[in-house]
């Protein structure tokens, strides 16, 4: 017969218990150590300020540009240990807690094409260098640093508009930091050509001192051109003339009247002819003719051009007959015509006046009135001087010299022409 073991409660529960403290050992055990939080994502970095500096070729200038670069964000999650100091990236630079960076020019285009090797060489002689060096960020999650450069102008650097990337990466690789970039636009500027030259203008009629005679056709003629100046003439635009007299108190304006040829405005280096005309002219005197041209830049040239105006004097008989003689003491009917250019008579004159110059050299002066030593006039059905006349008595022998005068769009007596008398004593003797 067998024997079965009996096992007392007691030693039951001792193994138990035993079992119990073994599993409780276990569960409690330490967990363990979690690593630095990191950050995450590539170097933060501004826009270039100012994004873009225009110059003339050519001209002088400089301008300075900034930006400022940052730690990316410390990313903390349940995997990491906040209360440990932060690193960059993976944690495997030769210092997690400092990020040293190369900040460069990555690339220069325009319209999106990378720049010829010496447009890129000039630019890059332009640009200084960044500072302030060592470029680093640190702590993680919140270092910063900003750096500026500046650009000089350069006569080297072609006309465009030229895109500049500048790029800051991590200086080891490896860390798992990512690059950024940012661009900033250089715009070089054709240099613009100034039109600094008045129109040239060159009057053809009148003619120089022109002599004319009341009622003639005045023509007036000039050309006027805007001198090209290698692209830069910005043509003629308008043309003046006017007439004028007595320092400028007399005025009489051509402008409205003028025609061009061609019409305008006209390009730079085109020839305009302006052309006008007054008929009948009934001014008498010593006129001044000025004829401007303005340019679309706000020059204007000009020219003048004097020319006088006056009336045909000629002699009626007792004296024009010829070889005419009066006698020294008799009473001699001066009498004469006024006439125009054409010999066509003309309305009483005002300021008529005769000057009388004896041989001795004694002159007088005579003017309009009704006594017999004025000047009279009989007139025509059309109110047109037949002749003037006045009468003088012969004082002595001798070539007396007769001069007629009127006045001028001035009021000024003017000369306008005269003839000679010869006196004799009775025996025909002077």
């Amino acid at each position: 017969m067998s024997t079965i073991p009996i096992v007392s409660r007691s030693t039951a529960a001792i193994g138990v218990l035993g079992l119990g403290l073994i599993l409780s050992a276990a569960s409690f055990a330490a967990p363990p150590a979690k690593p630095a939080c990191t950050t995450n994502g590539p170097v933060l970095m501004t826009a270039i300020s100012p994004a873009q500096y225009s110059y003339t070729q050519g001209e002088a200038g400089s301008e300075s540009f900034q930006f400022t670069v940052s730690s990316p964000a410390v990313q903390v999650n349940g995997n990491c240990d906040s209360s440990l100091p932060p690193k960059f990236g993976n944690g495997n630079g030769t210092d997690p807690s400092i990020l040293p960076l190369t900040v460069s020019i990555a690339k220069i285009e325009t319209g999106g094409i990378a720049v010829t090797a010496s447009t890129a060489a000039a630019l890059q002689a332009a640009l200084s260098s960044f500072t302030t060096a060592p470029f680093q960020l640190t702590p993680p999650g919140s270092g910063s640093q900003t750096i500026s450069f500046s650009f000089g102008n350069s006569a080297a650097i072609p006309v465009g508009i030229y895109d500049v990337t500048v790029e800051v990466k991590p200086s080891e690789t490896g860390v798992g930091v990512g690059t950024a970039s940012r661009s900033f636009a250089i715009q070089v500027e054709e240099p613009q050509v100034l039109d600094t030259l008045a129109p040239t203008v060159n009057i053809v009629a009148p003619v120089s001192d022109a002599s004319l005679k009341v009622n003639d056709s005045l023509l007036v003629n000039f050309t006027a051109v805007d001198p090209p100046e290698g692209g830069a003439g910005t043509g003629v635009i308008a043309t003046r003339a006017a007439i004028t007299s007595c320092a400028g108190s007399f005025n009489y304006s051509l402008s409205s009247s003028l025609t061009n040829s061609p019409a305008l405005p006209v390009a730079a280096d085109t020839t305009v002819t302006a052309t006008t005309g007054v008929t009948p002219w009934l001014y008498v005197g010593e006129f001044t003719l000025t004829a401007e041209a303005d340019d679309n830049a706000g020059h204007t040239g000009s020219a003048i051009r004097t020319f006088s105006v006056g009336a045909m004097v000629g002699a009626l008989p007792p004296i024009s007959v010829p070889n005419r003689q009066f006698n020294a003491g008799s009473t001699l009917p001066i009498k004469f015509s006024i006439t125009d250019g054409v010999g066509a008579l003309l309305p009483p004159m005002d300021g008529i006046a005769v000057r009388i110059t004896a041989p001795s050299g004694a002159i007088e002066q005579r003017v309009a009135g009704s006594g017999a030593s004025n000047i009279r006039w009989e007139t025509d059905e059309y109110g047109n001087v037949t002749q003037y006349i006045t009468n003088y008595v012969i004082p002595a022998t001798g070539t007396y010299q007769v001069d007629i005068l009127i006045g001028d769009v001035c009021g000024a007596p003017a000369l306008q022409g005269g003839f000679k008398f010869v006196a004799a004593s009775k025996g025909g003797k002077q």
